[in-house]
């Protein structure tokens, strides 16, 4: 009976429950984190620590030795408590600093967006093997579970992602491998890497936004009706973090797109751009900004010539756009605002402009802007358009070179 009951409770956990009390207990540590999984032993696992490692994840002896302190009320202080030794990061920075590089090409943000969690392809076995290859010796690296920890610790949960299960097309491997060619040999050029997308649309009004507020806990009961409505376009600086913010008011087209990226241009590029010679720029496959959509490559045509650089164009596959990193740019912005009555345009700017990524905060603006819907380019038009296009002959709509016209 009592494996019958253990299954149940394993079933009746949904998925968002399950990695709720994963993220809770991978925050606590020593005696307080194995009392919270003891409590959650009790609860869910009818207090069976192979369950709980089952289920959780955790290790099966902590699960136990947490129930042991339960029952007899002594807890167990480990050497740590009086040595003050530190974290394997702060001992190491630099090889820190390698592996959450290599964790961030792997990773990808939650699809739904209720948590800032990163998921990450990245095998500890596979982060050591690649730290190594590095020239980092054995002797500074973790173990294989300890290198678990440091990413489990850092917000990457080391573990398949089954959040989504996108569907292919023949040249997805082949366009994530060029896409990871092209990201190494940016390395030490001064090529700069951005990524960019719009995200779903921003109502205006008194909505809950779903979450939860210590303030006036009373919006509309229905998200529904909404007049003014807004469209989010950013614009992230992979290698500094630097993050720009277009919301549009009007339709999410072609022409917004790329006069959000003027935006960009104008307000941060400058600087940042002192010595670059190349721009790479990432992007799902939407309608208005895919390498087919003649209005939206017309317009990069144009801006290559305004700004006099090269710029290079890279698609992510059908359905696997939260791959793209400005997608956990998004994270962070939904967990930001989350329960927050965006009543008016100016409210959402602030907000907005109060998120950091990477530590700091954005450039925000607001677009009033009218623009039609459905813009095309007539065939002559655009057979001068595609003349200007050096699209990678093996993945022609996935990977686009354009040159200024300055440099032929």
């Amino acid at each position: 009976m009592r494996v019958a009951t253990v299954t149940e409770e394993k079933v009746s956990l949904e998925a968002s429950h399950l990695e709720d009390i994963r993220l809770a207990s991978s925050k606590m540590t020593g005696s307080e984190r194995r009392a919270f999984q003891a409590e959650m032993a009790l609860k869910y696992c009818s207090g069976s620590a192979r369950c709980a490692e089952d289920v959780f994840g955790w290790s099966r002896q902590a699960v136990r030795l947490g129930l042991h302190e339960k029952r007899t009320g002594i807890v167990c202080v480990g050497h740590h408590a009086f040595c003050g030794a530190k974290l394997w990061e702060k001992k190491h920075p630099e090889v820190a600093e390698a592996l959450w590089k290599l964790a961030e090409s792997h990773a990808q943000q939650d699809p739904t967006f209720r948590t800032t969690l990163s998921f990450t392809r990245l095998t500890a076995e596979e982060a050591i093997k690649q730290l190594r290859a590095l020239g980092f010796a054995d002797e500074v690296l973790p173990s294989r579970s300890g290198m678990s920890e440091v990413l489990n610790r850092n917000g990457y949960r080391l573990r398949p992602v089954l959040k989504a299960k996108p569907q292919k097309v023949p040249e997805t491997d082949a366009i994530f491998a060029n896409i990871r060619e092209h990201d190494r040999d940016c390395q030490g050029e001064a090529v700069m890497r951005l990524s960019m997308d719009c995200k779903a649309t921003v109502n205006i009004g008194d909505y809950s936004r779903g979450g939860k507020t210590r303030g006036d806990n009373r919006a509309a009961d229905h998200d529904m009706g909404c007049e003014e409505k807004h469209t989010p376009f950013g614009v992230v600086n992979e290698d500094s973090g630097s993050l720009h913010l277009s919301f549009g008011s009007s339709s999410k087209t072609s022409d917004f797109t790329i006069d959000s990226l003027y935006a960009w241009w104008e307000r941060q590029a400058p600087e940042e751009c002192a010595h670059v010679t190349h721009i790479q720029i990432k992007a799902d496959n939407g309608p208005e900004s895919n390498g087919r959509r003649t209005q939206f490559l017309k317009r990069m045509v144009e801006f290559a010539d305004h700004i006099g650089k090269s710029i290079r164009l890279l698609y992510y596959p059908p359905h696997h756009s939260k791959y793209n990193p400005v997608e956990r740019c998004w994270g962070i912005l939904e967990k930001h605002w989350n329960g927050a009555k965006l009543t008016d345009a100016q409210t959402m700017l602030e907000w907005a402009k109060s998120m950091t990524w990477k530590g700091v905060h954005p450039v925000v603006e607001l677009s009033r802007t009218v623009y039609e819907k459905g813009v095309t380019v007539a065939k002559d038009a655009m057979q001068a358009v595609e003349s200007r296009l050096q699209r990678n002959p093996l993945l022609p709509k996935w990977d686009i070179l354009i040159r200024p016209a300055s440099t032929g």
